[in-house]
């Protein structure tokens, strides 16, 4: 089977494939900068765990633990497991 593409489809298919490959990479490349760190700040720590910033201040609120190191609020990706888990 032979398809054939004017060269303005050919162009917005080539546009289109660019755009879900660079998405791709800069969601793994997010993907993985989380999943390398031990420590989150709050947004991070939302984006983990698949929460809303209202959800994880529900969470805090039953105990979920933080650290609060020079003035910045951090929560330990081993903490928010445990967290979880016990939940």
């Amino acid at each position: 089977m032979e398809i054939t593409l004017s060269h303005d489809q050919q162009a917005s298919l080539g546009d289109d494939i660019y755009k879900l490959v660079t998405d791709s990479i800069s969601k793994a490349r997010k993907d993985a900068s989380i999943d390398s760190k031990d420590f989150f700040r709050k947004k991070e720590a939302c984006m983990y765990l698949g929460v809303s910033n209202n959800t994880l201040d529900k969470f805090l609120a039953i105990g979920m633990p933080y650290h609060v190191v020079r003035g910045i609020t951090l929560y330990s990706k081993e903490e928010i497991k445990q967290f979880v888990l016990k939940q």
